[in-house]
């Protein structure tokens, strides 16, 4: 039950993180990140103009629109629209490289949609997204009202899961006693992470996501002491 509720903790606050930014990613993938801090309209407008500018546009107070080479995509925000914890509202993120991410906060969780300008395909994605350095594949993070922790996602670029997980290392008895940051590409398109003992936190080394008799796992295990 201690081991639980230190798990709980941990990842409530690795949650929180969201309010001013994502644990930072690393590596030369394309990356996109954004929290509920400094998300507001004249936050976005500011984003906007300096990065967006001639594709993305607020065609009105609850209508965001992209502009792609297949047509404007429109997302249209639903209510209610003043109520904590409810509604949908779409954000613009940031673009780049021929990509747009769109946060998309809807009863307390944010997760977003990335946009192919090129194709003008909208694909699932999170308030954080990392494309691969050959653009095949697609890491997002993306948080729920409830939830403690994160889930982390990897897509095809297609906008298919291939994996589904948290930002911990789960146990066989459900609870977790390490938590992950730090999420990355490699080279050569293989995915890693930081990991870290939630009660030792100089407990920390690389772990990289592989497949082990048809079942992903984080590799390599080391055992973190019990709190």
């Amino acid at each position: 039950m201690i081991e639980r509720r230190v798990r709980r903790l941990a990842c409530a606050l690795l949650a929180l993180g969201l309010a001013g930014g994502l644990l930072p990613a690393h590596g030369a993938g394309l990356h996109f990140s954004c929290g509920y801090e400094n998300n507001g309209p004249a936050d976005e407008a500011k984003r906007i103009a300096s990065r967006a500018q001639s594709a993305v546009r607020r065609e009105g107070k609850r209508v965001l629109s992209v502009r792609t080479a297949q047509g404007v995509l429109r997302f249209q925000d639903k209510p209610p629209y003043d109520e904590p914890m409810a509604g949908t509202v779409h954000r613009f993120c940031d673009r780049g490289s021929g990509y747009t991410l769109v946060t998309v906060e809807e009863e307390g969780g944010i997760t977003g949609v990335l946009v192919d300008e090129a194709s003008g395909k909208k694909t699932r994605a999170g308030a954080e997204v990392l494309l691969s350095n050959d653009r095949r594949a697609y890491f997002a993070a993306s948080g729920e009202d409830g939830l403690d922790g994160m889930i982390w996602k990897i897509h095809a670029i297609d906008g298919t899961t291939s994996w589904s997980g948290y930002n911990f290392i789960e146990q066989a008895n459900g609870y977790s006693d390490t938590t992950l940051d730090t999420p990355a590409w490699t080279d050569t398109g293989e995915f890693t992470a930081m990991a870290q003992c939630l009660a030792d936190d100089k407990r920390r080394w690389k772990v990289k996501l592989t497949k082990v008799n048809g079942k992903w796992q984080w590799l390599p295990k080391r055992t973190c002491p019990r709190s």
